[in-house]
């Protein structure tokens, strides 16, 4: 009996593996994410009034050329300056999408021709918006020209934040240099908390020692004053 009950069992085994097999049949098969390739660089600088050219792109599925199904979207004001982006976006045939982005920086022709690129050390004091309860840190910033008068700046509180909670904590930004050598703020975010400053003022350039200064306004008012020299 033992024996007839392990027979049946055998074959009750391999029919549940063959239906399995069958109901798996031409459920496996490859798919291809479509691979957008920008022509040109990633990141682009056009003077303020000009109007931005698509330098082009390229998209393959697999050998397949798709470059026609890909959907553009341009938030570019080119009357107006700051930092733009233009991204790229395709769905492949089994409905997976891919997407990149160009940014391009509208820059003003008129703006002091100087490049304020280089580490820059930071003397940050922090105080509340009467400025009362000073609180100073010392650190180092990167500063990067990416347009004429435009300028990338890694953390714009001197990594107050970034030095003891991370990289992600730091307030990236973009500023602008104007012709009588003050700063204005284009944009900021702080990748951690996912805001930005609630104000940026006293924003200069000290054109013969090099210095910087700007306030930055963050966390309830509280002044971040910034001093910042090579």
């Amino acid at each position: 009996m033992k024996n007839i009950y392990k027979i049946f069992s055998l074959f009750l085994l391999i029919g549940t593996l063959m239906s399995c097999e069958k109901d798996s049949e031409d459920i496996s098969r490859i798919t291809y994410y479509v691979d957008i390739v920008l022509e040109g660089e990633s990141s682009v600088a056009i003077a303020l009034g000009e109007q931005y050219a698509e330098p082009g792109y390229t998209a393959m599925e697999g050998e397949n050329d798709v470059s026609e199904s890909v959907e553009i979207i341009s938030n570019v004001d080119n009357n107006q300056i700051g930092v733009y982006q233009v991204s790229y976006s395709a769905t492949n045939q089994d409905g997976f999408s891919s997407s990149t982005e160009r940014t391009v920086v509208v820059y003003d022709p008129a703006a002091p021709d100087v490049d304020l690129s280089g580490t820059y050390n930071t003397s940050v004091v922090r105080t509340e918006s009467d400025g009362s309860n000073p609180r100073p840190r010392s650190s180092s910033i990167e500063i990067t020209k990416v347009g004429n008068g435009v300028f990338y700046v890694n953390c714009l509180l001197g990594y107050y934040y970034a030095a003891g909670y991370g990289p992600a904590y730091a307030m990236t930004g973009y500023i602008s240099l104007n012709a009588d050598n003050t700063f204005s703020l284009i944009t900021s975010h702080v990748q951690g908390w996912g805001d930005g400053l609630e104000a940026f003022n006293n924003g200069t350039y000290n054109a013969t020692t090099g210095e910087l200064y700007w306030e930055s306004i963050y966390a309830g008012s509280d002044i971040f004053a910034a001093t910042c020299t090579k």
